[in-house]
């Protein structure tokens, strides 16, 4: 590794500048089309998610030419969820891009540093480390001085050529999560077609109209006392609304129970394939859990009597949201859903052969889904994994 020298990024930038002030851009001052705006929601993987922008004039990002950014660079968030780091591809759909208030931004110089790997080697756990260590927790999380800190935090720099290779091991491995994903999103977009064809467009009058109750068991989930730590960090998966965003099957959870944990409220596990819905603040949020598991109380579960309930009441509880929502808000500031205003939601109850032709249609698309998950848990543990070492010099890649 002697070719491999210690720099700081002040000697790898191009430009490191920060996003404009709060008032730059507010509401008022969105467009229906124009420069779209990057905010932290953009920010979740290592290429910047390309979708789901507000936007401003041309004419207003020409006169915030210092938070412009283009494809290439680098943009870290400095205050709120601080840590983020993300790329801007290539092939990215807009020319020109403005950053937030809480943004910043790296420009590589090109001759010397390859923006993928340096947007890498800050995802890497060291590489967090130093973005994070002179963070102010007090308050919004923040950054103190963000342009002039990460101008001078020292990196270990393989020459280009390597950093580039580093770079597409890592990228291939990405490349493939995006595509299983996209694979998913149009999987689950076809199952919900069918929903809609088959119970809203074809609805019979003829059809039952049940309450959720009358199709399973509800579980309200419950926190163990936090007080007793032997309640935690064990092997039983404790599902919170974080663990339910984007996913159709939790694998995963942040937090987890420990035996004890889960036998003090033994009464509210719930087995796998569970559709789990989220009901409080967030609500609406809808999932199946992979392994036997429990929940905070935040989520109501409902455990079908029969399979060939499950993916119908899945889909139609993810058709539901909006009622969901107007259901939670009750007149009080925090949406809210309780065991009961849950059980009393109202759906149709088909007859036996509808619903056995339906799962028929759409079991092998979940079953595809739920394979496709578990791919992209494999890759993105191997990814997980080689980072560290490729970035450290551990793992040497072949040029």
């Amino acid at each position: 590794m002697t070719e491999w020298r210690e720099v700081t990024i002040e000697e790898l930038a191009e430009k490191i500048a920060m996003g404009p002030f709060g008032s730059d851009i507010k509401v008022e001052t969105f467009k229906p089309c124009g420069v779209p705006i990057i905010s932290g929601k953009h920010l979740h993987e290592t290429r910047m998610r390309d979708k789901g922008f507000n936007f401003i004039s041309e004419e207003h990002a020409d006169k915030l030419s210092n938070a412009n950014v283009f494809r290439g660079d680098v943009i870290f968030t400095h205050a709120g969820n601080i840590g983020q780091v993300s790329f801007i591809p290539e092939n990215s759909k807009y020319e020109r891009y403005v950053i937030s208030q809480r943004q910043f931004y790296l420009r590589c110089n090109s001759n010397v540093l390859d923006y993928e790997f340096i947007a890498y080697y800050f995802k890497s756990p060291y590489g967090q480390y130093q973005l994070l260590a002179n963070a102010n927790q007090t308050g919004v999380p923040s950054l103190a001085q963000p342009v002039s800190y990460l101008k001078s935090i020292k990196v270990l720099l393989p020459p280009l050529t390597e950093q580039k290779a580093i770079a597409e091991v890592l990228s291939s491995l990405d490349d493939k999560i995006d595509l299983l994903t996209r694979q998913n999103k149009t999987l689950e977009d076809l199952a919900q077609a069918y929903f809609r064809k088959w119970f809203i467009e074809d609805a019979s009058d003829e059809w039952e109209i049940k309450k959720l109750r009358d199709f399973g068991e509800i579980i309200c989930g419950k926190t163990p006392p936090t007080t007793n730590k032997k309640f935690f960090n064990g092997n039983i998966p404790f599902i919170k609304i974080p663990d339910m965003h984007n996913n159709v099957y939790i694998f995963d959870t942040a937090d987890t129970l420990s035996e004890m944990g889960a036998k003090y409220q033994e009464n509210k596990f719930i087995p796998p394939m569970s559709i789990c819905v989220s009901c409080i603040a967030t609500v609406g949020l809808v999932s199946m859990n992979v392994f036997l598991s429990q929940t905070n109380q935040q989520i109501n579960s409902l455990i079908p009597k029969h399979d060939k309930y499950r993916y119908y009441l899945f889909l139609f509880l993810r058709s539901y949201r909006d009622e969901l929502l107007a259901l939670g808000s009750g007149g009080t500031m925090t949406l809210n859903i309780n065991k009961t205003l849950f059980g009393d939601i109202e759906c149709y109850c088909p007859d036996d052969e509808i619903l056995f032709r339906f799962n028929n249609v759409v079991n092998p698309l979940f079953g595809k889904i739920y394979n496709n998950c578990k791919q992209i848990r494999i890759l993105s543990k191997l990814r997980n994994t080689l980072l560290p070492k490729l970035i450290s010099g551990e793992i040497r890649v072949k040029m």
